[in-house]
């Protein structure tokens, strides 16, 4: 079993991370994927992912998290290749719902995450919420490319999805606990 999608940076995982890894380990997880959402929060995940061999991470910037946090693809490109254990790019996409950052910010933040995937060739983790349309055409430019798409928050209609899978996407499903 592998968790996919967790933020062991986040509390009250990073505090009790010990036990977390422990008890992930004691039913049956082989690994776990943290995934990044600001520039500290990589910093934080590097640590973690050196700590322990079955815990491995992404670089990325959630889209609420572009205001604060700006990157470039070669500055995600080269924070890859110096980290093993990164093997995806995100969070990242588009929320037009909450709007906790501008949407120019996030679309060039998310554009910039899609160059470094296919760069790197490595899945791209995607959040998208009320941005249907943006999210589809920001996808269409790179229809070419070999672009691994991972949806992870997804609160979009079928017609979407139905697009989403013509670009060969995945979607992850999710439920909240705490181990």
């Amino acid at each position: 079993m592998i968790d996919s999608h967790c933020h062991l940076d986040h509390e009250p995982l990073l505090s009790n991370l010990d036990d977390v890894i422990q008890r992930s380990k004691d039913v049956g997880i082989k690994k776990i994927l943290t995934i990044c959402t600001t520039l500290e929060s990589f910093k934080i995940i590097k640590n973690i992912i050196k700590n322990n061999e079955i815990i491995f991470g992404t670089y990325g910037i959630h889209p609420h998290e572009t205001k604060k946090n700006k990157v470039t693809s070669n500055l995600i490109i080269n924070e890859v290749n110096d980290n093993d254990k990164i093997i995806g790019i995100g969070e990242t996409g588009l929320d037009f719902y909450y709007n906790h950052s501008d949407k120019v910010d996030q679309i060039t933040s998310f554009e910039q995450h899609i160059k470094a995937a296919i760069d790197l060739n490595i899945p791209l983790i995607v959040h998208s919420r009320n941005a249907e349309n943006q999210t589809l055409e920001i996808f269409e430019k790179y229809r070419n490319s070999k672009l691994k798409i991972l949806m992870h928050c997804f609160t979009g209609s079928k017609n979407f999805a139905e697009k989403l899978l013509s670009f060969n996407a995945f979607f992850f499903c999710e439920w909240n606990y705490y181990i």
